[in-house]
């Protein structure tokens, strides 16, 4: 116990400042837009961030969440895993890529088109990079890709502020994402070389199928963080307001780095759990409860400094985004419950099951906020968020009890793909 509990810790540190790294950088590159180049330039940059990262969905194939269960337990096929999943990912790129460039072309917005095409090739390169960096994340290796995050991070940083003082269109930002992207791959790439030959070669059926869910799930939570956002902007909200809600949800994002990388860290270790039929409900249980407090305290401490945190980081001219961000931070215990339920699942190889529970929600969000946007604008689809992530976390909690009942069938599933530890 013990030596799991300090596996843990070292886990989240290292994920803990990976991610403050990068979400302090991200927090900086929305304030040189945002400050640098004004509210329209800050929702073209809203908007095509958003689809560059639902777009990463789709190209990573949700092969990161496939190599960190499956590395976590079989540690010697860390480099034929990975080999198979960049095999089936380059076989996604090749039918995604020139559909995704073409559809650029349909966005009437001269900015927003050339901001959405400059973030393809950032969403390639960040796809091999992610999937990289999952077979160490089941390593239990976590400082291997937060040392390639700060290259990324240092780099990005750099361009932004170089095209920023240029005074170049907001569209640049795509090549500096993508700048940083290609510096961080080639930093992972020492340690890749290092890891034991691969011993065989996992069937491509095996990963496709697996991943297929999982990026399902992530372009479902994506798309359940962001529809409000394009919906705003494909109803006719103005620009500016697009942006102000792009600042109260680039504050959410930071805050959501919470639970996601307490999820991370927990993975691994909850995946031998499962595997070895020590996930109990009550464990799940004692999980989901810890989770929901903490995103209590966290959503009254955001909801009562909304306003000195967004004037302070955005200026006063963002005012408008204070109660935007004050309703959106009551999301925060849905997120956290939901993201630490899933990982449950998840390790239980019952992924198909979040996939329809964020599938069913996301439908349930399209309408609500067709319904909700033409009367109540903005503020109207920052409710519906709040609704969204706590009807997630529930569902989540629920599919995690369900799933702990089907161990069996899950070490079932090990001898028929020839994956048993």
């Amino acid at each position: 116990m013990t030596s799991v509990v300090a596996r843990l810790l070292r886990n989240v540190l290292w994920l803990g400042t990976g991610e403050a790294l990068m979400k302090a950088g991200l927090f900086v590159v929305g304030v040189v837009v945002a400050r640098g180049m004004g509210p329209d330039a800050m929702g073209a940059f809203t908007v095509g961030y958003g689809a560059a990262l639902v777009l990463l969905q789709v190209m990573t194939a949700g092969q990161a969440e496939v190599l960190i269960r499956e590395t976590a337990r079989l540690p010697m096929q860390a480099r034929a895993l990975l080999a198979g999943s960049h095999a089936w990912q380059n076989r996604v790129a090749l039918m995604v890529v020139p559909v995704a460039a073409a559809a650029t072309f349909l966005v009437r917005p001269p900015l927003l088109r050339w901001t959405l095409l400059l973030f393809i090739p950032y969403v390639w390169l960040r796809a091999r990079l992610v999937t990289a960096g999952a077979v160490f994340k089941g390593l239990d290796r976590m400082e291997v890709e937060v040392g390639a995050r700060a290259v990324e991070l240092g780099v990005l940083l750099v361009a932004t502020l170089l095209i920023a003082s240029l005074g170049a269109p907001v569209w640049a930002t795509g090549l500096a994402f993508g700048a940083g992207a290609a510096a961080a791959l080639a930093t992972i790439g020492r340690p890749l070389r290092r890891l034991p030959a691969a011993e065989r070669a996992f069937p491509h059926a095996v990963l496709a199928r697996e991943g297929s869910s999982f990026m399902g799930i992530s372009v479902a939570n994506l798309l359940l963080s962001r529809t409000d956002t394009f919906l705003l902007a494909g109803l006719g909200i103005a620009t500016a307001t697009v942006g102000y809600y792009g600042t109260a949800l680039s504050l959410i994002w930071g805050l959501v780095a919470i639970p996601q990388l307490l999820a991370v860290a927990m993975y691994p270790t909850v995946s031998r759990a499962a595997s070895a039929a020590r996930m109990t409900r009550g464990r799940i249980l004692l999980i989901a409860v810890a989770a929901g407090v903490a995103g209590l305290a966290l959503a009254a401490t955001a909801d009562a400094l909304a306003g000195p945190v967004v004037r302070g980081i955005f200026g006063v001219r963002y005012d408008p985004a204070v109660p935007l961000f004050a309703r959106l931070a009551w999301s925060l215990p849905g997120s956290f419950v939901g993201m630490l339920s899933g990982i449950s699942v998840a390790s239980f190889r019952r992924q198909r099951w979040s996939l329809a529970l964020r599938s069913s929600l996301l439908v349930a969000v399209v309408a609500a906020n067709l319904a909700v946007i033409p009367r109540f604008g903005a503020l109207g689809s920052a409710g519906i968020a709040v609704a969204a992530q706590t009807a997630g976390g529930l569902g989540a909690v629920a599919l995690a009890l369900l799933a702990s009942r089907r161990v069996r069938a899950s070490k079932a599933e090990d001898a028929a793909w020839g994956l048993e530890p």
